[in-house]
């Protein structure tokens, strides 16, 4: 189990590139017309729809400049903050998705750059700071480690979650390096695999190189992977994304083909017979699939099951359910899923998530249509669509309708929202909506792209 040897001044040295990266981004803004980041932001005419063709511009230019200040307004309160830390890199995943897609959006470089120090500073604090890894009380050898406190006792702080979510966002910003030849996304890709993806592999101490080699590894590695659908739809795409770097170590894609297979396909009985169940044998999970409802007026939506529960078929709440529509969305652009799934989640998203009944921008806590309390969170406050159903957008006009509104009236603060919606109270929400809105207008945004 390799790790990446790093020098003792790697994080001082990420420090100053990230200083140097947000001058340069700020620098950049300044170039593109945007002098500062206090008042009065771009306006619209007044005398047209908001969202008519002729103020589209207009429109892109004040959701970079909201971005723009919400932004820096993110840097002066995250001053200092250290990366190293579970639930730091599993939001960090949000903002770098906001990052990139700012770069999509806009072309300017600056954002990239900021994402990559951010990564670099993230992996050379969790690399200077290693952990031991605990099992029943023995130890699997010291790795890099985004610590989190509450299962410390359990593995010594190590978190299959937080590390999976965190290097979704890491290989998001490797993929993007990639794509204009910046050799900084060769580390940042090494680490994912070398450090969090082995690290798990070989967890369970009986695992051996060559159970996870060849057609029958899948079986191996389901019960490696954490049961809830969230760990496994996230190691579906750095699956992908490995894949997609020409990383051949394991069957990444093999695994990537099972896992969307196993967890995207349409459901119609409870009894049915899941894809390759005999490989799978006693691994198989109860929540497989997206069950099959058919709405009123007679539309296909999917139910996503919730993993948490002990029934099958009872529904995801709206949040959690992102990790599901952001894997849709990305197996759709990579030909692996057919438009059956895409629509069917296109639809669960019209039909049963988004209530303009309740308010223009009010979305159901649950999958299904239903509202019920989500832990405190009233209904229409949890049901978040900023970091995966979002994505369906780039498929379906009115969805790029609604989040196109949605991102304008947060650049006025979002008053058309409920009050406490995490969809605008979370401190990501405005950053991913008002970066995705400036991907859906820009030339050359390219939203149906991953990353």
């Amino acid at each position: 189990m390799s790790q990446i040897s790093m020098l003792h001044d790697r994080s001082v040295r990420s420090a100053a590139w990230l200083v140097g990266a947000t001058v340069l981004f700020c620098a950049s803004m300044a170039c593109c017309g945007i002098k500062k980041f206090e008042g009065e932001l771009p306006t619209l005419r007044c005398d047209i729809p908001a969202l008519a063709v002729e103020n589209r511009g207009p429109l892109q230019e004040r959701l970079i400049a909201a971005y723009v200040q919400d932004y820096v307004l993110r840097m002066i309160a995250n001053n200092g903050r250290r990366l190293n830390d579970g639930m730091t890199i599993y939001y960090l995943q949000r903002e770098l998705q906001s990052l990139i897609d700012m770069w999509r959006g806009t072309g300017n470089r600056a954002y990239l750059d900021i994402a990559t120090s951010l990564t670099l500073q993230a992996i050379d604090e969790a690399t200077a700071s290693p952990m031991p890894l605990i099992r029943y009380g023995n130890t699997r050898g010291d790795w890099p480690c985004f610590y989190l406190a509450k299962v410390a006792a359990e593995t010594g702080g190590h978190n299959q979650l937080c590390d999976f979510q965190g290097s979704a966002g890491f290989l998001l910003v490797a993929r993007a390096l990639y794509d204009i030849d910046d050799p900084n996304w060769r580390p940042i890709a090494d680490f994912v695999e070398r450090d969090v993806i082995e690290k798990w592999l070989y967890y369970q101490p009986s695992v051996t190189p060559e159970q996870l080699a060849g057609p029958n590894s899948f079986r191996t590695l389901l019960p490696l992977l954490n049961s809830g659908r969230d760990s496994r739809e996230h190691f579906a795409c750095l699956c992908l994304d490995l894949d997609g770097l020409g990383y051949d170590t394991y069957s990444y894609r093999m695994w990537a083909e099972r896992l969307i297979e196993l967890y995207l396909t349409p459901r119609y009985d409870p009894n049915e017979t899941a894809p390759n169940s005999d490989e799978m044998g006693n691994t198989l999970p109860s929540d497989w699939g997206l069950f099959v409802r058919i709405a009123d007026e007679g539309s296909v939506w999917l139910l996503i099951p919730d993993y948490g529960s002990g029934t099958a078929d009872v529904p995801l709440d709206t949040s959690h359910a992102n990790r599901t529509a952001w894997l849709a969305c990305r197996a759709y652009a990579e030909g692996l899923v057919d438009e059956t799934v895409l629509d069917g989640l296109i639809n669960t998203l019209k039909l049963r998530i988004w209530a303009p009944e309740k308010g223009p921008f009010h979305f159901n806590n649950y999958t299904d249509g239903t509202d019920g309390m989500l832990g405190a969170l009233q209904s229409g406050r949890g049901g978040n669509v900023w970091f995966g159903w979002h994505r369906l957008a780039a498929y379906d006009p009115d969805l790029e309708t609604l989040f196109l509104a949605l991102a304008y009236d947060l650049t006025h603060g979002g008053p058309n929202l409920p009050d406490g919606a995490q969809n605008k109270t979370m401190q990501n929400a405005p950053l991913c909506l008002e970066a995705w809105g400036t991907r859906l207008l820009g030339s050359k945004g390219q939203p149906d792209r991953f990353p």
